[in-house]
């Protein structure tokens, strides 16, 4: 979406890559590992972390070999390769790479998570979407929304008193999917030397995680503009209004300004249906979950199986409908 002062772009992505070694990364990245350094560590439980020097995209991952050269690292195909494009990466890989077409690739491969993906609507003159008139009506409860929640956080200098940074958050920060907007002037003079910023520049992100993400990715791949996509997203989560007489918000007028951001865009579904787990997937939850604690117990049992036994059976009595389905699915797969 470009409008006259409006501008949407994936302002963060994040993706987790199963069964690969880094190659298979580097390929659907497009990037030379070689452009790469290595961290002196990892995070998330990933033992190693690497870091693009060209900008800020970082790759985590667990090696199984002892091989330093980044090269010729062998990496752990359960765990996978997780990859981190952040705010500014986004910008600097978009240099020379489409981070659509990446998508894209990441979607047709098997096994590939999205964990986060951030969508930013930036109006660098603040007419539709404007830091103070939206704090405004937020403070006077002139809105509507899905989320049960919103904060603001302020920062001041000391000695003035002047603003540093000024952010309100729609939604938890915890969530699957929150809105944030802030005074990207501030935040921008804040952390940038930069002479030539707006004067008046307002930011509205969207934040999606896990399923939310999938779902998001999902639609840009299948055509939805990013425009769309946010658009869409706020009209089913928010709406602010002008205030009416009538007692139900509900039946408030929408205030003009959100109505030209968001005209001609329908509701965005973000929900993916769930399917019913299978038995490969209840091994896996706990192999991953309580394989820890099973063995915790059985340790201090002294390899005493008995109590293992026993909750098996109990178990066995409580079976619901959808352990059954699961139980008859796996025994079908077993004799085709």
């Amino acid at each position: 979406m470009k409008d006259t002062n409006l501008v949407v772009t994936i302002d963060w992505l994040e993706f987790t890559v199963l069964n690969a070694q880094m190659a298979n990364v580097m390929e659907l990245l497009g990037l030379d590992i070689a452009e790469f350094s290595q961290l002196s560590k990892g995070r998330y439980g990933y033992q190693s972390q690497i870091k693009w020097k060209n900008g800020n995209i970082f790759i985590m991952f667990t090696p199984t070999n002892d091989e330093e050269d980044i090269k010729n690292v062998k990496v752990n195909l359960k765990s996978g390769v997780h990859v981190i494009i952040s705010g500014q990466g986004c910008r600097q890989y978009s240099v020379k790479n489409d981070l659509i077409a990446l998508m894209r690739e990441l979607h047709a491969r098997d096994r590939v998570n999205f964990t986060r993906i951030d969508l930013a609507i930036d109006d660098f003159e603040s007419e539709i979407i404007n830091y103070d008139r939206i704090h405004k009506a937020a403070i006077a409860g002139e809105f509507t929304s899905r989320w049960s929640k919103w904060d603001e956080v302020n920062s001041r200098q000391t000695s003035t008193n002047e603003y540093l940074g000024r952010t309100m958050y729609f939604g938890s920060q915890a969530s699957d999917l929150f809105c944030r907007i802030y005074d990207k002037t501030l935040e921008r003079k804040k952390n940038s030397a930069e002479s030539d910023i707006p004067q008046s520049w307002t930011r509205l992100e969207l934040v999606y995680r896990k399923e939310r993400a999938k779902k998001l990715a999902e639609h840009i791949i299948n055509g939805v503009s990013l425009g769309s996509a946010l658009r869409g997203t706020l009209n089913q989560y928010l709406r602010f209004l002008i205030r009416g007489k009538d007692s139900n918000k509900a039946r408030w007028q929408s205030a003009k300004w959100w109505d030209m951001l968001l005209a001609n865009v329908g509701k965005l579904q973000l929900t993916i249906k769930k399917e019913a787990r299978t038995i490969d997937d209840m091994t896996d939850w706990i192999d991953k979950q309580i394989s820890p604690t099973l063995s915790a117990i059985l340790k201090a049992q002294e390899g005493d199986l008995g109590w293992l036994r026993s909750i098996l059976v109990k178990g066995s009595k409580r079976l619901s409908q959808k352990h059954k389905d699961a139980i008859n699915q796996y025994m079908k797969g077993m004799t085709a």
